[in-house]
């Protein structure tokens, strides 16, 4: 069976699940999509595993205008097949953070080279591309990742705390991405504590706010050795 004979019937799967009440709750949440059958993400997870991986079938999947096939593209991509040329292809079609988050989480982070996207990312002018290279960032990270890779990232991001930024998506990415380089090491929570007494000594309200995020978030953390 070829990819569209598959697609096909993925999609007559997925809309034997459709909800309009959820995808109309969506609209109203600001999650838009030109068609959306309000299917649950686990479900759609759980549909698409039947279909194992295929690099092909994600690619087509990825290409239609209907919000399941979309996501369930992130499902059966192999994310070792995932170039950066092909996250930025798909980056260009987010439109909510809904599907910035699967996208990211699913399938971008685990893939060669996230890293270096994500750095990208993180200078774009758009709000959602800063918040995937946000979120994928603080997928990445790690305390075995070179220092001048996480410092690039601290820099970047500290950066944006400081942009006129009004997207409560982003306010979230900072805080997670900070949060997630502060567990990668006693010198880079350090860093991130000596911020905090910055951004909240900050005129402006964003950096105040991810100051009071991170202030009780880092509290919670395992003790970094």
């Amino acid at each position: 069976m070829n990819d569209t004979a598959l697609m096909i019937r993925l999609l007559g799967r997925l809309k034997k699940e459709m909800n309009g009440a959820v995808a109309e709750a969506m609209q109203r949440r600001g999650l838009n999509y030109p068609l959306n059958y309000g299917v649950s993400v686990p479900t759609i997870r759980s549909i698409a595993g039947e279909y194992g991986t295929s690099h092909s079938l994600a690619m087509l999947l990825y290409r239609q205008q209907v919000r399941e096939l979309k996501l369930a593209a992130a499902f059966v991509d192999d994310p070792q097949q995932v170039t950066p040329d092909q996250m930025r292809l798909w980056a260009d079609g987010f439109a909510n953070t809904e599907l910035v988050e699967q996208v990211v989480y699913n399938l971008f982070r685990k893939a060669p080279g996230a890293e270096r996207v994500a750095l990208e990312w993180l200078d774009s002018p758009k709000p959602l591309l800063r918040y995937a290279g946000l979120l994928t960032a603080a997928s990445t990270v790690r305390p075995e990742m070179e220092q001048t890779m996480r410092q690039a990232f601290f820099d970047r991001i500290d950066q944006l705390v400081f942009r006129e930024i009004d997207s409560s998506a982003v306010l979230r990415g900072i805080v997670t991405a900070l949060r997630q380089l502060a567990r990668t090491g006693l010198s880079m929570r350090r860093m991130v504590e000596d911020r905090i007494a910055v951004y909240g000594a900050a005129a402006e309200s964003l950096p105040q706010q991810v100051a009071e995020e991170l202030r009780w978030q880092l509290e919670y953390l395992d003790p970094v050795g």
